[in-house]
Order: C-alpha cells, then sequence, then structure tokens
C-alpha cells in the first residue's frame, strides 16, 4: 500500500474506527444504563442460518458503518451464490447500533424478538458490546464482534457464544511494548488517564512491558479532566521512554506537555493518539515530534484480497473511488474500509462453523467457532473451506488476511499493527508495519 494511502488511513479512517469502538478513547466510558428487558422467544431450529448485523448507522460510527453493510451483504451473497448454509440461504438483517447502548438494545430486541436471529455480527463498540451482550447472550445468540477490543471482554463470562475478529487493546499492548524495545532503553515511565480504560489498558501494558524485559521506573496516572499537566510531567526527566496511553483530547495534551518540557524523551502512544489534530502545537514545529510512536491495528489489512474475491463471485460494491496518484490497489481504484476483512470474517466464522456442525443453533455451532480459524487444512475464502469440509476434513478459516487465528477465549492470538508519527502538518502519518503475536 503507499505512503500516501497508508497516512490517511492512520490520520482517518483509523481514527473514525477507534471512535467507533470505543476500545482506544477515554471519551466514552461503560455505558451505565440498565438494560432494558427483552422478551425472549424460545429458540427454534428451522435450518435456516438467520444472521444479524448490528452495525452503527447513526451517530460517531456511521462513517464507518455504512460502507460496512454493503461489504456484509455482499460477503452473504457469494456465500448463498454458493448453495447457501446446510442447503439453505443465509437470511441477513440489518440493524442500526447508533451511538449508545439505549439504540444498541432496542435494536437487539428487533433482531431477537422480530427477525429470530441466531447470531449477530456486532457490536462494534465496545461500551455498547459490555452492556448488551448479556442480553444477546441470554436469548442464546451467537455474537461476533468486528470491532469492540477492550480487554474488559477477554474474560467475559460469554459461556463460549462470544468471540471477535479485532485484535483487543491485550494484543495491542504487545505491540507498544515491542515498540518500546526497540528504542533500546530497558525501563520507561508509564503514564494512564485514571478512569476504567485507562486502568484496564496498563494493566496489559505492565504485562507486556515485563515479557519484552523492560522496567516501570514509576506510574503517572493522570486526570484526564485537568487542564495543566505539568505538575504530572516534572516528575520525569530527560532521556526517559514514556508509555503513553490516552485519548486524542487529554492524551494530545499529556503528550504536549512532555515534549515541550523534555526535547528529549522518547514517547509510545496508543492507537487513539492518531486522530489527535496537533497542527496548530508548538511542539510540531521542532525536533520533538519526531520522538513519537504511535501504534495502532492495521484496521484495512487483507482488503486488496477481500476485494478480490467479492469482485470474482462478480459483486460489485459501491465504495468510494480514488484518483491514481493516492489509490493503493491500481486495479481497484477503491478507498480500503476499515474494519471490512474483520466484518466479513465473523460472517465466514459464523457460517462455516453452521456447516460444520450441521445446525442453526448457536448453542451448538458456536462451539466450532474458535475450532474453525485453527488447527486443520488452511483455507482463505469460504468456498475454498466448503470444498474441504465436504471432503470430510477439519478446516483453518485464515480469512483475507491470511492470519486469522481465535485464542481459546476466543481473541485473535495474531495480527498486523501500523506505526506512526507525526508530520508537519501535526497530523498522523504512517511509517511501517508489524507483526504480533499473544503471549502465553
Amino acid at each position: 500500500m503507499r505512503r500516501s494511502m497508508r497516512c490517511s488511513l492512520v490520520a482517518a479512517a483509523l481514527g473514525l474506527v477507534v471512535a467507533a469502538c470505543g476500545g482506544g478513547t477515554t471519551t466514552a466510558p461503560v455505558d451505565t444504563e440498565p438494560p432494558r428487558t427483552t422478551t425472549i422467544a424460545p429458540r427454534i431450529s428451522d435450518g435456516a442460518l438467520r444472521l444479524g448485523l448490528l452495525v452503527p448507522r447513526s451517530g460517531p460510527g456511521a462513517t464507518i458503518g455504512e460502507p460496512l453493510v454493503a461489504i456484509v451483504e455482499a460477503a452473504v451473497r457469494a456465500i448463498n451464490d454458493n448453495g447457501g448454509v446446510n442447503g439453505s440461504p443465509i437470511e441477513l438483517f440489518v440493524e442500526d447500533e447508533g451511538g449508545d447502548s439505549a439504540t444498541a438494545l432496542a435494536a437487539i430486541d428487533t433482531l431477537v424478538t422480530t427477525h429470530a436471529v441466531d447470531a449477530v455480527v456486532g457490536p462494534f463498540s465496545s461500551s455498547v458490546a459490555l452492556s448488551t451482550l448479556p442480553t444477546l447472550l441470554a436469548a442464546n445468540v451467537g455474537v461476533c464482534s468486528p470491532a469492540a477490543t477492550t480487554a474488559s471482554l477477554t474474560n467475559f463470562p460469554d459461556r463460549g457464544m462470544f468471540v471477535r475478529t479485532s485484535p483487543s487493546d491485550s494484543l495491542a499492548a504487545l505491540a507498544m511494548a515491542q515498540e518500546v524495545a526497540r528504542t533500546g532503553i530497558r525501563s520507561t515511565v508509564l503514564a494512564y488517564p485514571d478512569d476504567p480504560f485507562g486502568r484496564d489498558y496498563a494493566t496489559d501494558v505492565r504485562r507486556a512491558l515485563g515479557l519484552e524485559g523492560i522496567a516501570i521506573v514509576s506510574e503517572i496516572q493522570y486526570d484526564p479532566g485537568d487542564d495543566d499537566y505539568s505538575e504530572d510531567v516534572a516528575t520525569l526527566a530527560d532521556g526517559l521512554v514514556v508509555t503513553l496511553i490516552g485519548d486524542e483530547e487529554s492524551g494530545a495534551r499529556f503528550l504536549s506537555t512532555t515534549l515541550t518540557t523534555f526535547s528529549d524523551t522518547v514517547v509510545i502512544v496508543n492507537d487513539a493518539l492518531a486522530r489527535a489534530d496537533l497542527s496548530s502545537d508548538p511542539v510540531m514545529e521542532t525536533d520533538g515530534r519526531m520522538s513519537i510512536t504511535g501504534v495502532a491495528v492495521d484496521s484495512a489489512a487483507g482488503f486488496s484480497d477481500l476485494y478480490a474475491t467479492l469482485q470474482q463471485a462478480g459483486l460489485e460494491l459501491p465504495l468510494a473511488p480514488l484518483g491514481p496518484n493516492d489509490n493503493p490497489f491500481a486495479e481497484t481504484r477503491v478507498a480500503p474500509v476499515p474494519l471490512a476483512t474483520a466484518s466479513v470474517d465473523c460472517v465466514n466464522l459464523i457460517a462455516l462453523s453452521a456447516l460444520a456442525t450441521k445446525s442453526d443453533d448457536a448453542l451448538v455451532f458456536m462451539d466450532e467457532a474458535i475450532p474453525t480459524s485453527r488447527g486443520g487444512s488452511a483455507c482463505l475464502t469460504f468456498d475454498e473451506c466448503t470444498a474441504l469440509i465436504a471432503s470430510g476434513l477439519n478446516i483453518d478459516y485464515n480469512g483475507p488476511t491470511r492470519l486469522l487465528a481465535l485464542s481459546p477465549n476466543g481473541d485473535p492470538s495474531i495480527a498486523t499493527f501500523v506505526t506512526f508519527g507525526f508530520g508537519d502538518d501535526g497530523k498522523a502519518e504512517y511509517r511501517t508495519e508489524i507483526g504480533v503475536v499473544s503471549a502465553p
């Protein structure tokens, strides 16, 4: 992919993804609204796989939600054109996740009671996932999220009914620790917001730094509501490495204060800082900006292969065209859709699990979702995997990224991340790619 497109993905698309997912920002705390009462109809296995897509079509996540509807619809058509699942076409129902759990719970009520879905692709927001999963699981609906990344979901009591196809914050913490290790300095200061997101993320970063042999010399818990971080930063010293967790607002202010006070300090930041606008920050006019390295999941990984597969199936996607100077895919002339591969992975995992178990009952096929992603004969598409299953073989669905492998708790155990810095304009720009494998 060309540098120019990676820059825009980091600065724009990745920022939108983080805002929608809720896993990389301190401005979207876990929704505390009491769960709505949902009338749960008895589950009936009728041979037809009914799939719900719970995607943000309103609110801040709508920018990424709408293109994903077309991607998922195309993936379902490709499966149905290949015979569907267990002799019946997949039935797809799309509902709006919105920007909070109230909208999402209303959509879930429709998916469960009106459409009687067997599984849901979504939620996309981490906070919405935490507040709505109990309702979905109580209805015995299988759940695959392409975007909820919070570490709080890692040990969620889901009875094996929940998986996700985007790497969690725990995996992102490993990527951050790798970047700290690459500085050659074997110690760091860990700074994070004193809120649920920051504390959870810091727990994962501590563990990841320990695995890299990096000592934490001190920790700074800062208040994201503070206007001035001078006193917090005063405890630092030149020549340190600071591992900074934060959002695009308070995290960016902490970053700026750090580099204004100590110009030789190296700062490793998380994905939310990719959408920070530092264009008016005086730090961008100094060499201090070169000391910043950010780490973000590559939300467009595998898109070119996915697009080619859907085109080969005769499916046209209404995606945004790009000019010849910016287009990383000369043969496609379209912009990569963030989270497209993760969303299609959810569709294929559910469909292949239902096919392998010959069941549309989530209590049966969700037990096969994790094994479907590892330990069998490798395949990249639904068609390839279907042929292997028909031959009596177990499959290892790797998807368009060729990397998908779920751990026993249903999280991706390997992923591609991108690193970013900041250009003269104060906007995030792509640097390189790194691969991360989860620790035991």
